[in-house]
């Protein structure tokens, strides 16, 4: 089986069967509380003709019963939702291990655990932390509207619980990258930084700025060059020079 088949009829959670299937018998609850040891061939029967039953691993229930498989409200479908990525054993005994229940010791008591699990997983629910569980109801809402059986229970626990405090979102909670933190698509350019300037360089720009017909200074040109051979003195430390033409008195053109 691919995955859970979907569940048309409407029958609530707490009004269904629980199927509890043995090597040789199976135990039937009903929704009025009616217990019924059967033989698989006649389980096998009762299970086909009623609506899908609460029940522990389906893929295992219908290889002991002998039948193709069948829709039904899977508990480890329900405890994998209420407890993510929490590890369980696929069989009833498992599950008890995980819920911290006492583990059943015949047929009857395991379908009897059966029914009281489900109630106590979507009791949980209604204890759920809105700021861990804030995908909880449009995921579940999601899943409702693909057939998912226990859909409609867990939908109306996380109503009671939160109300009106988780919203709907157009994407049914299945957006998970809306929490992914921003990233840039280009590496980051190189941090600024100064390249010390060789004082003949620094006369060379001086004069080149100044122009072939200003009037020589050379106390100017030796002020330009300062800086920078101090800067190259000092080029093991992180602090370089660059030279400031701001700073350079104004010289006019001699006539």
């Amino acid at each position: 089986m691919d995955g859970p088949l979907k569940i048309d009829d409407a029958v609530p959670a707490p009004a269904r069967r629980v199927v509890a299937a043995g090597l040789g018998e199976a135990v039937i609850i009903s929704p009025d509380g009616e217990t019924a040891r059967l033989p698989h061939a006649q389980a096998a029967a009762a299970v086909r003709s009623g609506g899908a039953p609460i029940l522990c691993h389906a893929p295992t229930v219908a290889r002991r019963l002998g039948i193709a498989p069948f829709p039904a409200l899977d508990l480890l479908e329900l405890f994998a939702f209420v407890r993510p990525a929490i590890f369980c054993l696929p069989t009833p005994a498992g599950l008890a291990a995980a819920l911290d229940r006492p583990r059943p010791a015949t047929l009857e008591e395991e379908a009897r655990f059966l029914r009281d699990a489900a109630g106590a997983l979507l009791d949980e629910l209604l204890d759920a932390d809105a700021r861990l569980d804030a995908d909880a109801l449009a995921i579940a809402r999601t899943m409702q509207a693909g057939g998912w059986g226990w859909g409609e229970a867990v939908v109306e626990a996380l109503k009671a619980r939160f109300g009106a405090e988780l919203r709907e979102r157009p994407r049914g909670g299945l957006d998970v990258w809306i929490r992914l933190p921003g990233w840039a698509e280009h590496a980051p350019g190189p941090p600024p930084g100064n390249d010390p300037v060789a004082p003949a360089d620094a006369r060379a720009r001086l004069a080149e700025l100044t122009g072939a017909d200003a009037e020589p200074r050379p106390q100017q040109s030796d002020y330009a060059a300062r800086p920078s051979s101090s800067s190259l003195r000092n080029i093991s430390t992180p602090v370089q020079t660059v030279l400031n033409v701001s700073r350079i008195p104004t010289i006019s053109n001699v006539s």
